[in-house]
């Protein structure tokens, strides 16, 4: 008699599955979640250095003209007095250059932002490795790290 109280406490392969299927359902709830936010934190990043780059290249725009305007007529009026034509060549050549080293300083940031979600493939590989499931590649996951 004692044996049957044991075994009816016990539960059955139907709610051992039935749990399985929602720890499963729970944990891709999750991971989605996961990924929206690795999604919208990634946008920002994206939206922050458009703007970083829209504004710098409109204030450099403007105070490039009025700058090279001001320091060609300056570098003419005192060290080359024929030569205006150069004076302004000069002023260019070192605006396009700070130009440069802008530029080069917004694609370091553009480069920053990441659309991969190295999160979400962490998490990934380790419930493919708990459940018994071969793993993503380790060059997948080196290239999304």
């Amino acid at each position: 008699m004692s044996e049957n109280h044991q075994a009816d406490s016990q539960p059955g392969i139907g709610t051992l599955v039935e749990g399985i299927f929602a720890d499963t359902q729970k944990l891709f709830r999750q991971e989605i979640a996961l990924a929206q936010r690795e999604i919208a934190q990634e946008w920002n990043k994206g939206k922050t250095a458009a703007a970083w780059l829209s504004g710098a290249l409109i204030a450099f725009g403007v105070g490039a003209v009025l700058l090279g305007i001001m320091l060609a007529k300056l570098l003419h009026q005192y060290l080359l007095p024929n030569h205006e034509l150069v004076c302004f060549g000069i002023i260019s050549g070192l605006f396009a250059l700070l130009g440069g080293a802008l530029i080069y300083r917004a694609r370091n940031e553009i480069n920053d932002v990441h659309v991969e979600m190295p999160q979400t493939a962490a998490t990934l590989s380790g419930v493919a490795q708990a459940d018994g499931a071969p793993a993503p590649p380790a060059d997948l996951l080196a290239r999304h790290s």
